[in-house]
């Protein structure tokens, strides 16, 4: 049962970072866009930004669990 914990941990944390990511760009960008009275555009731009984020630092949260499982993998084949 403690085996699948800490990968499903670590994929329950990438999952919350993509989700504040770009909701946060979201969030920036339509404050962004009141303020300045440019509707759409601060709004995509923090759409794109969140996106970014989310995926580079996804990408780098998730690669350690990745090379862990494959080690695993190599192990028991």
């Amino acid at each position: 049962m403690g085996r699948w914990m800490g990968p499903a941990a670590s994929l329950l944390g990438a999952g919350w970072f993509f989700a504040t990511a770009v909701i946060s760009g979201v969030f920036i960008g339509v404050w962004a866009d009141d303020k300045t009275g440019l509707e759409p555009t601060f709004t995509l731009i923090g759409i794109v930004l969140g996106l970014a984020v989310a995926g580079v630092g996804g990408y780098r949260m998730l690669l350690p669990l990745v090379r862990r499982l494959g080690e695993n993998d190599s192990e028991q084949g």
